[in-house]
């Protein structure tokens, strides 16, 4: 009897794989619980987004897609920041912002840059820069319906 219990173990763990009995998944008891992924790691997942993100807005021709990939691109530095401030990140978004016509907001991720490593020349010219660029040089043109000032059909409102 014992012999045959012994084997009918061996049997059942082989083709249970060698999982144990007492847990639901099978194998450790956190073994079916995914993978825990910190800030730090998040934050650099977002930043290799923005910086694909990046590379396609400089590699792109035409001036939408490229707008369009540089706002993603924001967007995706924007939250990598959200998890962790750090010193690539801000610079990245004060060059996406530079691309954008964006100087203001250009300008203060540089200076988050620049506090983060002092007299680091990207970070210096990236400010720079966004001292020089005039207000939205670099950004596309405004449609006629945008310079209307949300009015479409460029008429006052009257009171009724």
């Amino acid at each position: 009897m014992k012999k045959v219990l012994g084997c009918f173990c061996v049997a059942v763990a082989i083709i249970n794989g060698g999982r144990t009995f007492g847990s639901p998944q099978g194998g450790s008891p956190t073994a079916g619980m995914g993978i825990y992924r910190g800030n730090e790691q998040k934050a650099l997942s977002w930043y290799a987004r923005g910086m694909g993100s990046k590379r396609k807005a400089e590699q792109e021709k035409d001036l939408q897609t490229k707008v369009k990939f540089y706002q993603k691109a924001k967007e995706e530095l924007e939250r990598s920041l959200g998890y962790q401030g750090h010193y690539d990140g801000y610079l990245a978004l004060g060059e996406v912002d530079l691309a954008l016509g964006e100087k203001s907001s250009a300008e203060a991720a540089c200076k988050q840059a620049l506090a983060l490593k002092p007299s680091d020349p990207a970070a210096t010219a990236c400010i720079e820069a966004a001292g020089k660029a005039k207000p939205g040089e670099t950004a596309p043109p405004k449609s006629r319906w945008m310079s209307l000032r949300g009015r479409p059909s460029g008429r006052r409102l009257s009171a009724c």
